[in-house]
C-alpha cells in the first residue's frame, strides 16, 4: 500500500541517516502518516524537516532527538504535540504553522532555547502561560488563528524582536505588550483592535508596525516614540485624520494609508523625508499641501481613488518618483510639469474624462507602464510611438475607433489593453487575434494605408418579394424575366455616390433567399458595417410580407442597423404599397428604420428609368456614408490583395496560392497568416487554420458555400429523415444540384463542405456503433418537431442520490419585451452534442425543435426546453450547480456574449429561477424571478422578493431562491479549494484508482461511483472551469496553466530571498495534465527553469495560489473523461512539484510586504476573480519570459473552443477543436 511504501521509504533514509552520522535528515513530502519509530536512532541529528506529510500525532521516539535544534512539522494534520516534546531543550527553531493544534501543553516550558516559533495557521484560542519559559525567543508567528487576548505572560519574552498576530481576533492589547522592547516587527493586520495603547511607546526599536484592516479610527500621540519606524501600515481602517506626532517618525520609508477616511494631510508630512512609498488611495483628499515637495526620496505615490481636483506644482520637485498613481480623481487634465518627472516607469490616470492624452507625458521617455482606461479618449497621439520603453498600455473602456501606427514603433510593447473600445472591424478582428497581431497589423497599415469606403448592402424579405431582381436595377443590369429563386446567398457589387459629400462607396450587396430555413444560416452574415433593404410586395399587404418580423429579426442581431423598407412590384395596375409606417416607427424608433420606399425593379418602358430607384439609391448612399466604420483606413498591401481574391472568378483557392499572392504584395507569410485570420474574423473569406481538413484551403466566396448549404436544407429526402443524411447523399446533391441553372460542385470540396457545416454548428457527425466509422451527419435544423414520448431515466422526482434545480433562461430585447434568438436550439443541438443521450448511439437521442436531453457523465442528466420563448433548464445530479451553470452560461454565450460574432446584439438573457414553497397559488414553479433583481435586492438588505404573478401575495425568501442560482453568488475560490483540499484528499486518490480499472469512456464508467464521489468531481470540474475562465483573455498571448517548484532544495531556509530559480512545468489545457506525462519519449519538453525576481513573485501569489489549488484538485482525476489517468509514479512526481510550489507560495508570502500590508479575509481584491484578471499582466510576463526560451511554448498548440476562447492543448488534441 502507499502508506507502508512511504513509511519503508522513510525508514530506509533513517537507517542511511544512521550509518552515516549526518546531523540533517529530511522527509518532507513523503505522504507519511507516522514517524518510523527507528528515528529514536538518530540521537545525533541537529536538523529534522517532516513537513507536508500527513503527520496526525509524533511518536514518543521523538524523546531520543536531545540534539536537535531545527524541526520543521508545517503543513501536516497534527491536534496536538506530545510530551516527550520537553526532551528536545535544545531546541532552536520549531515550526508547527498549517497543522489543527487547538492547544499548546505546558511541556512547552522545556524549550527553554527556543528562538524561533512558527504556531501560524492553527486553531488556537489562548496561549498558556507557560509561554513565559521561551525567554530566549526572538521570532513568534501567531497568525492566522483564532486568538481573541494575549497573557501577561508575555511580558516574559524580552528578547522577542518579531511577533505575528496577524487575522486573529484581538480586540485590544494587554499593556504588557510594552516589555517587548527588543522588538523590531509587529504585525496585528486584520484583527479588530480600536484603539492603541499608550504603552506603544515602549517598542523604540520597532521598524515595522502593521496596523492594517482593523478598525482604528485614530492613532495616539505615542507614535511619536518610534523614531527607528521604517514602515507603517494603516490600509483599511477608518482613520479621519493624522496626528502631529507623525513628525517623529523622520526614518519612515513605507507609510500605507489607503483605504481610510482621510480629507487632508498634515504639515508634519514635511519631516518624513527618508519616505520612499507613499499609498494614499481610496480616501477623501481635496488638496495636498505644498510640504509634499520635502518628500525628495519618494519613489511611489499613489492618489487614486480621491477627490483632488488639482494637482500642486511641487509634484514636480519629486524627481525620483518611478511609480505615480492619479486614477479616479475629479480632475479634467493633467498639468504639464509632470512631464518634470523624467524618472516615472509607471503612470496611472485611468477614469479621468481627459478625451485627449496630454503631451505632458510625452517627456517622460523612462515609462513603462501607461494605464489609461475610461479616459473618454477619441484618438491617440502619434507621440505615443516615442516612449519606446513602454511594455504595458492600458486604453480599455475609452471610445477609440483606431490606433495610431506609431504603436507599431514600441518593440518592448506586450501588453496592450483594449477592451470595450468601439474599434473599425479590422482592428476589432486583429485584437482578438493578441497584442502581437494588433502590432502587425499597425506595422502594415504604417508602411502604406489606404481609406476604405465600403460596406454591405444587405437585402432581405420573403421569397419571391424580388429582392434579386431589386439589386440588379441598383446595379444597372439588364432586365431579366423569370429570374429563378435564390437557393442560399448571392453577392453581387453596387456603386453608390453619397449626394452630400460626392464620395464613392463600394457596397457588396448580399441577397438572401427568403425560405423561413434560411434564416439561421443566413443571420451568420448579419454584420456591420451594412445598410439594410427590407424588401415586401404589396399585393401581398405587409403582413404577407412579414416586414416587421425581419425588421425584429435584424434588430435582434445588429441593434443599431439602418433599415431601409421598400415596396417592389409596384408598376401599372399593381396594388400600391399599404403599410402603417407610423406604428413600425413606433415599434422600433427612426434611429433604425430610416425611410420607407416604392420602387419599380423593372425599367418603364418609354423613359428606362426603374421608378423610385433613384431615390432610394440616394438614401442607401447617404446611410452608408454615415456608417461610423466608412473611411476608415486599412492597410493598402492587404486592400489590394482581398481586392484580387474577391474579383478572382474562382470560389476557392489553396492556401499556398494565397500565400503566393501576398507574397506578391511583400507581404511574409506571418503577416499573410494574420490577413487571412482577420479577413476570415470579418466574413470576407473563411478560412481554418487549425482545422486538417480545411486548413490547405481558402474559401473566397461565402455565398457560394451558402448556396451549397441551401442545397441541403432544400433536400426533401433529408428533411424526411429528420435531418440525417449520409455522405454519399450530400455528395451527390453537391454533384448535381436538383435545382434549374445550378452548377455542381467538385468532388474533392465535399469533406470540406461537410466540415464547414460542423464548424457554422449546422451539422455533427453521429454514431451509430463506436466500433464502426460513421459516414451519416445529423442536420440540426432538420428535427422532428414533436417531442419523444418518453424521457429516459426521467420520472416525476430525481433518482435516489440526486438533487434537482431549475433555472430560466428568460430572452428579452432592448425594452424587456419576450423575444426569440431564432435557430438558438438548433446550435446547442450541435455545440452540446457530445452530451447526447445518443453519443455513443445515436437511436438513444433525445431532441426535437424546441428541446433536448443531455447526459453528463458524473455531472447529471438535464432537459433543455422552449416553454413558450422562455428557455427551462432542469439538471439532476448529485451536484447540479455545475452542469446547471455551463449550460446556463452556454445559452448566455450563443444569446448576448459580445465575444460570440454571431450572437444576438439586440437580445439580452436574463436567467431567472422559478418560485419554492410556500406558494400563494398552490403552484410552486410558475413564478419566476429575475437573478439579477435578486442580488440587487440582497444588496440593500432586503431578505424577501414578491412573487411576479397576478394574484399570489406570497413573498419568497431571497436566499432559498438563490440556491436555485449557482452562478449568482459563486463562493470564494480560496474557499472552495480549503474545503475541497480538507474533504477530498484520499477521496480523489481512491476515485482515480476506480476509473483506472475502466477502459470505456461511456457512462458506465461512472456508475461505480458514489454520490459523494460524483459531488466532488463536479466540484473539481467547476473549480477547474472558473480558473480558466479568469484569464480568458491572456491565452491569447500564451498558456494559463502550470507547475513549478524552486531548484535549490535550500529555498526554504531563505525567506527573504530576492531572485531564486525555479522550474516551470506547462501543462495541456485539454487534458488538464503536465507536458511531461503526455510526451513520454522527451520528458524536458515543456518543461524550464526561470531566474524570478522576488517582486514578480509576490505580485502573482493571487493567481499561483488558485492555480496551484486547482490543479491540485484537478491531477488525481486528470484525463478521466480521454482515458488518461496518470499512472502512480507520474502521478506522485508531479504531485510532489505542487506541493513545493504551494509551500513556496506561503512561505514568500509570510516574508514578504504583501504579508505586511495585510490583506483581509474579507478583502475580495485579493484573491478573487476580478484582481486575478486584473493581474493578467503578471500572466504575460510570465509568457515574455517564456517565449526566450521556447517560442514554441513545449509544442503547445493555440486552438479556440466552441466559445472562441483560446486554449493551449498538446498536438494529439487539436483535432478536437
Amino acid at each position: 500500500m502507499a502508506r507502508n511504501r512511504a513509511y519503508q521509504k522513510a525508514e530506509r533514509r533513517i537507517e542511511k541517516a544512521r550509518r552515516e552520522g549526518v546531523i540533517e535528515l529530511d522527509l518532507s513530502n513523503m505522504k507519511l502518516t507516522e514517524v518510523p519509530e527507528a528515528i529514536a536512532s538518530l540521537t545525533q541529528l541537529q536538523t529534522l524537516n517532516l513537513s507536508s506529510n500527513q503527520l496526525t500525532a509524533l511518536p514518543e521516539a521523538i524523546a531520543s532527538l536531545t540534539q536537535l535544534q531545527q524541526l520543521d512539522l508545517s503543513y501536516n494534520e497534527l491536534t496536538a504535540l506530545p510530551e516527550a516534546i520537553t526532551s528536545l531543550t535544545q531546541l532552536q527553531t520549531l515550526n508547527l504553522s498549517r497543522n489543527q493544534l487547538t492547544a499548546l501543553p505546558e511541556a512547552i516550558t522545556s524549550l527553554t532555547q527556543l528562538q524561533q516559533l512558527d504556531l501560524s495557521h492553527n486553531e488556537l484560542t489562548e496561549l498558556p502561560e507557560a509561554i513565559a519559559s521561551l525567554t530566549q525567543l526572538q521570532q513568534l508567528d501567531l497568525s492566522n488563528n483564532e486568538l481573541a487576548a494575549l497573557p501577561e505572560a508575555i511580558t516574559s519574552l524580552t528578547q522577542l524582536q518579531q511577533l505575528d498576530l496577524s487575522n486573529n481576533e484581538l480586540t485590544a492589547l494587554p499593556k504588557a505588550i510594552a516589555s517587548l522592547t527588543q522588538l523590531q516587527t509587529l504585525n496585528l493586520s486584520r484583527n479588530q483592535l480600536t484603539a492603541l495603547l499608550e504603552a506603544i511607546a515602549s517598542l523604540t526599536q520597532l521598524q515595522t508596525l502593521n496596523l492594517s484592516s482593523n478598525e482604528l479610527t485614530e492613532l495616539p500621540e505615542a507614535i511619536a516614540s518610534l523614531t527607528q519606524l521604517q514602515r507603517l501600515y494603516l490600509r483599511n481602517n477608518q482613520l479621519t485624520e493624522l496626528p502631529e506626532a507623525l513628525a517623529s517618525l523622520t526614518q519612515l520609508q513605507t507609510l500605507d494609508l489607503s483605504s481610510n477616511q482621510l480629507t487632508q494631510l498634515p504639515e508634519a508630512i514635511a519631516s518624513l523625508t527618508q519616505l520612499q512609498n507613499l499609498d494614499l488611495n481610496s480616501n477623501q483628499l481635496t488638496i495636498l499641501p505644498q510640504e509634499i515637495a520635502n518628500l525628495t526620496h519618494l519613489q511611489s505615490l499613489y492618489l487614486g481613488e480621491n477627490q483632488l481636483t488639482t494637482l500642486p506644482e511641487v509634484i514636480s520637485n519629486l524627481v525620483l518618483l518611478k511609480t505615480l498613481v492619479i486614477s479616479v480623481n475629479p480632475l479634467t487634465n493633467l498639468p504639464q510639469f509632470l512631464g518634470k518627472l523624467s524618472k516615472l516607469k509607471e503612470l496611472f490616470i485611468g477614469k479621468i474624462p481627459l478625451k485627449n492624452l496630454p503631451c505632458c507625458i510625452q517627456r517622460l521617455q523612462q515609462l513603462e507602464t501607461l494605464w489609461a482606461g475610461e479616459c473618454e479618449l477619441k484618438c491617440l497621439p502619434n507621440w505615443l510611438g516615442e516612449l519606446k520603453k513602454l511594455d504595458s498600455l492600458y486604453l480599455q473602456k475609452n471610445d477609440l475607433t483606431d490606433l495610431s501606427t506609431s504603436l507599431s514603433q514600441l518593440s518592448h510593447l506586450k501588453i496592450l489593453e483594449l477592451e470595450e473600445n468601439p474599434l473599425n472591424p479590422n482592428l476589432a478582428a486583429a485584437y482578438k487575434q493578441g497584442t502581437k497581431a494588433v502590432l502587425q497589423y499597425l506595422r502594415a497599415q504604417a508602411q502604406e494605408k489606404i481609406t476604405l469606403n465600403e460596406a454591405k448592402l444587405i437585402l432581405v424579405g420573403e421569397g419571391e418579394v424580388g429582392k434579386s431582381c431589386l439589386l440588379g436595377a441598383l446595379r444597372g443590369d439588364e432586365w431579366v424575366d423569370g429570374r429563378p429563386t435564390t437557393h442560399g446567398i448571392e453577392i453581387k457589387s453596387v456603386i453608390v455616390t453619397d449626394p452630400n459629400s460626392g464620395t464613392k462607396i463600394s457596397l457588396n450587396g448580399w441577397d438572401f433567399g427568403g425560405q423561413r430555413v434560411y434564416r439561421p444560416t443566413h443571420q451568420l452574415f448579419f454584420s456591420a458595417p451594412a445598410v439594410y433593404l427590407v424588401i415586401w410586395k404589396p399585393r401581398e399587404g405587409p403582413q404577407q410580407g412579414f416586414v416587421k418580423e425581419w425588421i425584429t429579426l435584424i434588430k435582434n442581431r445588429e441593434p443599431d442597423a439602418k433599415v431601409l423598407v421598400v415596396a417592389t412590384h409596384g408598376g401599372p395596375g399593381q396594388r400600391q404599397p399599404d403599410i402603417d409606417r407610423q406604428e413600425i416607427l413606433d415599434q422600433f424608433g427612426q434611429d433604425t428604420v430610416i425611410d420607407f420606399f416604392h420602387v419599380d425593379s423593372k425599367p418603364n418602358q418609354d423613359t428606362t428609368d426603374c421608378a423610385g430607384l433613384a431615390e432610394l439609391k440616394d438614401t442607401i448612399a447617404r446611410v452608408a456614408a454615415s456608417l461610423p466604420e466608412m473611411g476608415r483606413s486599412v492597410p493598402a498591401k492587404w486592400q489590394r490583395v482581398r481586392e484580387t481574391l474577391q474579383t478572382s472568378d474562382k470560389a476557392y483557392l489553396p492556401y499556398n496560392d494565397v500565400i503566393a499572392i501576398c507574397a506578391k504584395e511583400g507581404i511574409d507569410e506571418e503577416q499573410a497568416e494574420l490577413f487571412l485570420r482577420i479577413s476570415h474574423i470579418l466574413g470576407h473569406f473563411i478560412h481554418y487554420h487549425y482545422d486538417p481538413t480545411l486548413r490547405d484551403i481558402v474559401i473566397l466566396k461565402p455565398d457560394w458555400l451558402a448556396k451549397a448549404i441551401s442545397f441541403v436544407l432544400d433536400d426533401e429526402t433529408t428533411r424526411k429523415r429528420n435531418g440525417l443524411v449520409e455522405f454519399e447523399h450530400l455528395s451527390q446533391l453537391w454533384s448535381h444540384p436538383p435545382f434549374a441553372g445550378e452548377e455542381g460542385y467538385p468532388s474533392k470540396l465535399h469533406p470540406i463542405f461537410l466540415r464547414l457545416m460542423e464548424r457554422f454548428d449546422l451539422s455533427y457527425k453521429v454514431v451509430f456503433d463506436p466500433s464502426e466509422t460513421s459516414n451519416t451527419s445529423l442536420i440540426a435544423q432538420l428535427v422532428p418537431d414533436t417531442r419523444s414520448e418518453t424521457l429516459p431515466n426521467w420520472g416525476e422526482q430525481p433518482e435516489a442520490g440526486d438533487r434537482q434545480q431549475v433555472q430560466i433562461c428568460r430572452i428579452v430585447d432592448s425594452r424587456g419585451q419576450f423575444a426569440v434568438a431564432e435557430g438558438l436550439f438548433y446550435q446547442l443541438i450541435v455545440r452540446l452534442h457530445k452530451y447526447s443521450l445518443g453519443r455513443a448511439n445515436y437511436e438513444n437521442s433525445i431532441h426535437w425543435q424546441r428541446g433536448l436531453m443531455l447526459d453528463n457523465d458524473y455531472n447529471g442528466r438535464a432537459l433543455l426546453e422552449y416553454v413558450n420563448t422562455d428557455v427551462k433548464i432542469t439538471v439532476r445530479a448529485a451536484y447540479p450547480e455545475r452542469f446547471l451553470s455551463y449550460l446556463t452560461e452556454e445559452i448566455k454565450w450563443l444569446v448576448e456574449n459580445p465575444k460570440n460574432p454571431y450572437s444576438f446584439k439586440g437580445l439580452r438573457c436574463n436567467v431567472m429561477v422559478p418560485c419554492i414553497e410556500p406558494c400563494g397559488m398552490n403552484a410552486p414553479g410558475n413564478g419566476l424571478f429575475e437573478v439579477q433583481k435578486l442580488i440587487e435586492s440582497k444588496k440593500k438588505n432586503r431578505h424577501e422578493f414578491p412573487c411576479p404573478i397576478s394574484g399570489c401575495g406570497e413573498w419568497q425568501n431571497i436566499d432559498r431562491l438563490l440556491n436555485n442560482a449557482p452562478t449568482a453568488q459563486p463562493p470564494s475560490q480560496e474557499i472552495i479549494i480549503g474545503q475541497l483540499r480538507g474533504i477530498v484528499k484520499d477521496e480523489l486518490n481512491v476515485i482515480r484508482k476506480d476509473l483506472v480499472m475502466y477502459d470505456r469512456l461511456d457512462q458506465a464508467r461512472f456508475q461505480v461511483l458514489s454520490q459523494e464521489q460524483r459531488t466532488i468531481l463536479s466540484q473539481v470540474d467547476q473549480q477547474f472551469a472558473e480558473l480558466m475562465q479568469m484569464l480568458t483573455d491572456e491565452a491569447k498571448d500564451g498558456p494559463r496553466l502550470f507547475s513549478f517548484k524552486p531548484v535549490d532544495p535550500k529555498f526554504f531556509d531563505r525567506p527573504k530571498w530576492i531572485s531564486a530559480k525555479f522550474q516551470l512545468t506547462l501543462w495541456c489545457e485539454h487534458a488538464r495534465q503536465p507536458l511531461p506525462a503526455l510526451n513520454p519519449n522527451d520528458k524536458k519538453k515543456g518543461v524550464y527553469e526561470l531566474d524570478l525576481p522576488r517582486e514578480w513573485f509576490t505580485k502573482a501569489v493571487p493567481y499561483l495560489r488558485i492555480l496551484t489549488g486547482t490543479l491540485s484538485l484537478v491531477l488525481p482525476v486528470a484525463g478521466s473523461a480521454t482515458k488518461f489517468i496518470l499512472d502512480d509514479t507520474t502521478y506522485k512526481a508531479i504531485e510532489e512539484q505542487l506541493d513545493l510550489g504551494q509551500k513556496s507560495i506561503e512561505s514568500t508570502l509570510k516574508g514578504s510586504d504583501m504579508a505586511l500590508a495585510g490583506k483581509s479575509k474579507s478583502d475580495a481584491s485579493f484573491l478573487e476573480g476580478d484582481a486575478i484578471r486584473a493581474q493578467g499582466s503578471i500572466l504575460r510576463e510570465l509568457h515574455a519570459l517564456l517565449k526566450e526560451k521556447d517560442p514554441t511554448f513545449g509544442g503547445l498548440v493555440r486552438v479556440q473552443n466552441k466559445r472562441r476562447e483560446f486554449l493551449w492543448v498538446h498536438p494529439q488534441f487539436v483535432d478536437e477543436y
